[in-house]
Order: C-alpha cells, then sequence, then structure tokens
C-alpha cells in the first residue's frame, strides 16, 4: 500500500521530492515515536499503520486523546513554528510510514504553498477532532466509546483483524480494564466481535456502528469537509 492521503492530495512532482527527501520506516507496535516536551525531530505520514497520540497528567498513566493513520500526519504542529512534541505518540497498529527529518519537510513546506495549506488546515481538523474527544470521554459512557474506537481502529489498519489487549484499550481510553472486559464481552456474546491472546477480530461492521457514540461519524465527517 504504502500510500498517505494527505501525500495523495499533492501534486505528483512535491509527492516525488517528499518520497526523495523521506524514508519508508516499519512501525513497531507499542514503540513510543515522540515524547511530549521534547523537540521534534521527524515528521511521519503512516501508510497502514497508526499512531495515538496521548497526555500525560500527574502521576496518572498516558491517556489517548487523537488517533493518525494513513488520513493524516505526526509532527504537523512545525508549520505553527512550534519546535517541540505537543503530546507523545506511540504505535498502536504496527506498520508503516514515511518518516521525514524536521528540516527537510519545512523546506518541503516553505518551497511549496500548497504544502503548508493542506497541513494548516489539517492542523484545524485534528483540533476539532480533539475536542470532540474531550466532550465524548466526558458524555459517554465505556461501550459505546469502545465501539467508535475499534472501528476508528479497524479504519486505520485497514483490516478487520489487529493486535489488541484489553488492559491497553484500558489504558488509552482511561478507564478500568475491568470496564472494558465487561463491554467487549457484550459485543462478543452478540456476535459483533471476537478476540483471543491480543488479537481483535470485527466480525459486524453495520451493528458495532450502531453500539457506537455519534462521534465515530462526527470524526469521519470532520475529516471528509477537510478533503472536500
Amino acid at each position: 500500500m504504502n500510500k498517505n492521503s494527505l501525500i495523495e492530495l499533492l501534486p505528483k512532482r512535491i509527492q516525488e521530492f517528499i518520497f526523495q527527501k523521506g524514508e519508508l520506516i516499519e512501525l513497531t507496535l507499542s514503540k513510543i515515536i515522540c515524547v511530549e516536551d521534547e523537540p521534534i525531530q521527524f515528521i511521519y505520514f503512516p501508510t497502514d499503520g497508526f499512531v495515538s497520540l496521548v497526555q500525560s497528567l500527574d502521576q496518572h498513566p498516558p491517556l489517548e486523546i487523537g488517533m493518525i493513520g494513513r488520513e493524516g500526519v505526526l509532527g504537523a504542529e512545525i508549520a505553527f513554528d512550534i519546535q517541540k512534541n505537543l503530546f507523545g505518540a506511540l504505535v498502536q497498529g504496527s506498520g508503516n510510514a514515511w518518516k521525514i527529518e524536521k528540516e527537510a519537510f519545512l523546506e518541503i513546506m516553505n518551497s511549496h504553498t500548497e504544502v503548508k495549506k493542506i497541513i494548516l488546515s489539517y492542523m484545524a481538523v485534528r483540533i476539532k477532532q480533539l475536542s470532540l474527544s474531550a466532550a465524548c470521554e466526558h458524555f459517554h459512557e465505556i461501550g459505546p466509546r469502545l465501539a467508535k474506537w475499534l472501528l476508528m481502529s479497524e479504519d486505520r489498519a485497514q483490516s478487520s483483524t489487529f493486535l489488541m489487549t484489553h488492559e491497553f484499550i484500558s489504558l488509552m481510553l482511561g478507564v478500568r480494564r475491568v470496564g472494558i472486559t465487561t463491554a467487549a464481552a457484550e459485543f462478543k456474546r452478540n456476535g459483533l466481535i471476537e478476540y483471543r491472546r491480543g488479537e481483535m477480530k470485527i466480525l459486524n461492521r453495520p451493528s458495532l456502528m450502531a453500539a457506537s457514540c455519534s462521534c465515530y461519524l462526527q470524526n469521519r465527517k470532520i475529516y471528509s469537509s477537510f478533503i472536500e
């Protein structure tokens, strides 16, 4: 596959320039690729892998506040002349990404206004999605949030089967593991999903969408308005 939707929005000559400057790397499951407040060194365009944006608070475990797959880019804040990572990031779904040194991407962005325009527009989308995520965590129950999260993961994995444990999901959603286990067991009994030994498989996507909170479709609508 090795395609990223943002890169595909650009003229072919700029795509080729990015590929020349970048390197296609493997995203290893659970690997930390960005640490909050540390200098931005690389820009990542996932293709068939995806990462979780995480936020730490006091002594609590990091909480997922966003997800980036082939539809986005990690490190886009450099378009605002921000030099440090705003959030931490770890690989949630193994796969690949185009990795480009920050200075090389700044050269591309400063030389081609269409690149900067797309990155700024994408950042506006991400800000909107982050605000929606905050409201979702406050108002929506565990079951619908889990359904939304599984659908978002499936979209970015581009597969109905992906590696995921209840413990990892509970950390990302900021809830107790027993809550995830209970909700997942209900989905399994109803034939929506199955799981074993860290592997999750979605069996009935339409029913899972019906069980999801409204934020799943809201997220897709926000992104669709950006690429139209």
